[in-house]
């Protein structure tokens, strides 16, 4: 073989290696990013299941208060339309007397004042000796 066709493949074996040995190298890191990729994703994996966890334990306790905050609502809900009815009762029983002893207030301070707006008038008018005579002189 001819020294330059041995120069070339010296060349071409020293270019196989150094690309070997940098896709080597690129493999080695590339392995180690990976791991750390998997036990990150390992961690993580470990917190999605704790939360995983807790939010099924507070989805239990939710549930176990529903049936007692229910039956509380319910019971507001009686008790509210019971006072309704209770003072709706209480205003048809009361709401006629209390109207009817308005107007006879009415009435008694109406007639009062009629009373003594005469009384006043009459006492206001000068006294007069001939008892209602025109011809008094």
């Amino acid at each position: 073989m001819s020294p330059l066709v041995q120069i070339c493949l010296v060349i071409v074996t020293l270019a196989i290696v150094a690309i070997v040995t940098m896709a080597i190298n690129a493999m080695i890191r590339l392995a180690a990013a990976a791991e750390r990729l998997t036990s990150a994703a390992q961690v993580s994996m470990a917190q999605v299941e704790r939360i995983v966890a807790e939010m099924r334990d507070l989805l239990a306790s939710a549930r176990e208060m529903m049936s007692p905050t229910r039956r509380v609502v319910s019971r507001f809900s009686q008790l509210g339309e019971r006072a309704a009815d209770l003072s709706n009762a209480v205003l048809n029983q009361v709401e006629s007397p209390v109207y009817t002893a308005v107007a006879v207030a009415r009435g008694v301070r109406t007639g009062a004042a009629r009373l003594l707006d005469l009384l006043n008038r009459r006492l206001s008018q000068p006294s007069s000796s001939n008892n209602g005579d025109p011809n008094h002189e």
